[in-house]
């Protein structure tokens, strides 16, 4: 899977996002937990420490329940792209810190933090499933 975000695929990384818990764990909305996995590493996207904080890495243990690791999706906001936000806390959203239209836009680089909701474009994610290998028609 990749990340979209608002047409740009974030740095090329690939995750995966494990729906271990979605059925037992949902954030206040009721939408499903999930973690976010990066398949090169194995380490799992962790919430910061609050508002404009980055967010971390930590190793993922798939058979531990740690909700620092839990993230939920919002509904959709119109176009296919949703907030990315904490499990315990839908008020703090996943932000491309300066990565907003007017600051030059998602790059290489750009620190991913949580944000309260600003209704930026650098606030809104789309997860696409990823497929390494293409199929093609031979005649």
């Amino acid at each position: 899977m990749e990340f979209l975000f608002k047409g740009t695929i974030a740095t090329g990384f690939h995750w995966y996002k494990d729906e271990k818990y979605s059925t037992r764990v949902k954030d206040e909305e009721g939408c499903p937990a999930f973690s976010l996995i990066n398949k090169a590493t194995g380490e799992a996207l962790k919430h910061s420490i609050g508002a404009t904080h980055p967010v971390r890495l930590i190793p993922y243990k798939p058979d531990y329940l740690d909700e620092s690791i839990l993230w939920t999706e919002s509904r959709d906001l119109g176009d296919g792209h949703r907030a990315i936000r904490m499990v315990n806390n839908v008020h703090l959203n996943v932000d491309a810190f300066h990565g907003d239209k007017n600051s030059g836009g998602v790059r290489d680089g750009t620190t991913i933090v949580l944000w309260d909701w600003n209704k930026g474009d650098n606030q809104r994610w789309k997860i696409l499933p990823y497929c390494k290998f293409s199929i093609h028609n031979i005649n």
